[in-house]
């Protein structure tokens, strides 16, 4: 009935749900418990029959048999005390049924969110370049979508096992009423199976369709409304429109075809069914068998139909399930190997220094860092300067501990960053980038996200060195004001000069500016650096700019160029060499080179 593809995917639903496993064997106990109920329920429809049509009592029924003997040695036995027992017997294992439904829906909710917190937890703690280089949408459509298709795959695997372990004890009692009977029966349910899974041969790739379709939505939509501004500045409502329509007609027909492919299996079973009762009914007719034995056993074969039509139509819903449980496999793999030991860190001493680093992105054909080494001392302001795609944002990155290092090593105060407490290491570095991303929250969570303990009071320090008191006390509702999503509602200067206000109430022993003055004007600028220099201890400054006027305030210069280090030294001594640094800063101060 299954092959080794439906029995591999449901070990691998089994192994992903390894913390529930002790649940499942409580749902499979309920299940057994009910299962016993209904058919010795069932079975006492033959007794009955018995007694109704003046038959003598077949105590060779099992269980129900035995406890009619010992009853009948107390009292006499009527009709009225066998549809008692049936009753009861049914009543029980209805609501065992139903505490069993109760605990399988508790396991696989519990399963979800366990599941949804390890995709995240996983996105978290992968390396950033690792996740940004997944396909736009995917991680979405993951936590979204497929995390709840492999929730749906462990109730269907749980469901197969409770409708296996009811099919098995329905065949102990029909073996004890009627091997033969049994042995059309299953003849007859094993054609079947032939039948349904000719019709559904082509789930398991639609499954896999139906992913893909899922992620290429996720991916348009994500990017559209990031989009929007380009969109309504292009006037191009119509065309993203008609672009929304495909992609979300192509999501519908591939999920309607899985539904009617997977929605045949109830008429194929249904229709069938009909056929196996009317075929043991002329095969009882031909060979004239006791009626009471009959009644019992189509009783409990028509109640384990629906069992196996249901264990046909799990096979073919765990195929199209299939793709997502790959999808969710993959999704929780790649996690960093925690080292053996990690090395607290209380904060910077020294300095920071890069010791021929060299770093490649995935499919880059050359790499973006190559053999750099330079140092950034605290106390001290280092400006990064050199073309666009030169590697100072990489050199950011891997401070950052975004990336890792294809070969050399970056060392904090002598010690290899690598082992050093991540966690340790990013509460004492604070970045501000170009493109500053704020939640959709009011600016006082937006700041405070710098520090969670950080009071109001300190706070408000944090936006007054960062230059950003004024337009704040103007919103609607100053500090409480909600900014919108990524910011919206804001200028990229005033984001620009919230984000570097969370990043100064960190108070961090390093401090990463990433052209994060770019879209302030230069009053602005300036008042802004003398505020930052003014406040606070010392700490070890980086800065990427392309203004000339903030790089001669710094203390030393990095000049990169294809990825390697061609100058290194104070503003001054750069201007009097010869190179990078001259041709790109010195030819024009009023005019910024990129």
């Amino acid at each position: 009935m299954y092959r080794i593809e439906e029995l591999s995917t449901v070990r691998r639903v089994l192994r992903l749900a390894g913390e529930e496993r002790s649940a499942a064997a409580i749902v499979i106990a309920l299940s057994l418990t009910a299962a016993g109920f209904e058919g010795a329920g069932l079975s006492s429809l033959i007794p009955l029959v018995d007694l109704l049509t003046g038959e003598p009592l077949d105590y060779s029924i099992p269980v129900i048999g035995p406890l009619l003997e010992r009853l009948g040695a107390y009292v006499s036995i009527d009709a009225i005390d066998v549809i008692l027992l049936l009753i009861g017997a049914l009543f029980l294992g209805v609501w065992i049924g139903y505490l069993n439904v109760i605990v399988s829906n508790k396991l696989a909710m519990r399963f979800a969110h366990r599941l949804r917190l390890q995709v995240f937890e996983t996105a978290l703690r992968r390396p950033l370049a690792a996740v940004e280089s997944l396909p736009a949408g995917k991680l979405v459509n993951n936590l979204a979508t497929e995390t709840w298709r492999v929730c749906d795959a462990l109730f269907v695997t749980l469901d197969v096992i409770v409708r296996i372990i009811t099919c098995v004890v329905f065949v102990f009692f029909l073996l004890s009423l009627s091997p033969f009977y049994t042995a059309v029966l299953v003849g007859l349910t094993a054609t079947m199976a032939v039948v349904v899974h000719l019709a559904t041969r082509a789930v398991r790739g639609l499954g896999a369709s139906a992913v893909v379709a899922n992620e290429t939505f996720m991916a348009y939509v994500w990017d559209a409304l990031r989009g929007l501004r380009v969109i309504r500045g292009f006037g191009r409502e119509a065309h993203e429109r008609q672009r929304y329509a495909e992609r979300s007609e192509r999501v519908s027909r591939v999920f309607t075809r899985l539904g009617i492919l997977s929605g045949v299996v109830g008429p194929i079973t249904q229709t069938m069914t009909f056929a196996m009762v009317g075929a043991i009914l002329g095969i009882a007719i031909v060979r004239g068998d006791q009626i009471s034995t009959l009644v019992g056993f189509l009783a409990i074969a028509y109640r384990m139909q629906p069992r196996i039509s249901g264990i046909l139509g799990a096979r073919t819903k765990l195929r199209s399930l299939d793709a997502s449980i790959a999808e969710i496999e993959q999704a929780l793999t790649g996690q960093p190997e925690a080292r053996a030991t990690r090395r607290a860190f209380s904060g910077l001493q020294r300095g920071v220094a890069l010791q021929n680093a060299s770093v490649r992105y995935p499919n880059a054909e050359r790499p973006a860092l190559h053999d750099v080494s330079c140092g950034f001392l605290y106390g001290q302001v280092t400006a990064l300067a050199g073309v666009s795609g030169s590697g100072k944002s990489t050199l950011v990155a891997l401070l950052l501990r975004f990336i890792e290092p294809e070969r050399g090593r970056i060392v904090i105060d002598g010690t290899p960053l690598d082992e050093i407490d991540p966690e340790d290491w990013h509460r004492r570095i604070a970045f501000v980038e170009q493109d500053a991303f704020l939640f959709n929250a009011s600016v006082r969570d937006n700041i405070g996200y710098g520090d969670l303990e950080a009071d109001f009071p300190a706070i408000k320090e944090a936006a007054r060195i960062a230059q950003a008191t004024d337009f704040i006390e103007r919103l609607p509702n100053g500090y409480d004001t909600l900014i919108g999503d990524y910011g919206v509602g804001l200028s990229q200067g005033q984001r620009q000069r919230i984000a570097l206000a969370r990043s100064l109430l960190r108070s961090p022993d390093v401090l990463i500016l990433d052209e994060a003055t770019n879209a302030l004007d230069r009053p602005t600028e300036r008042a802004l650096r003398t505020a930052i220099e003014e406040a606070g201890r010392a700490r070890a400054v980086i800065v990427i700019a392309h203004r000339r006027e903030t790089i001669e305030n710094a203390d030393q210069v990095v000049v990169l160029d294809e990825g390697r280090v061609v100058q290194r030294g104070s503003p001054a001594e750069l201007a009097r060499a010869d190179g990078v640094y001259g041709r790109l800063y010195l030819r024009d101060p009023a005019i910024p080179n990129q």
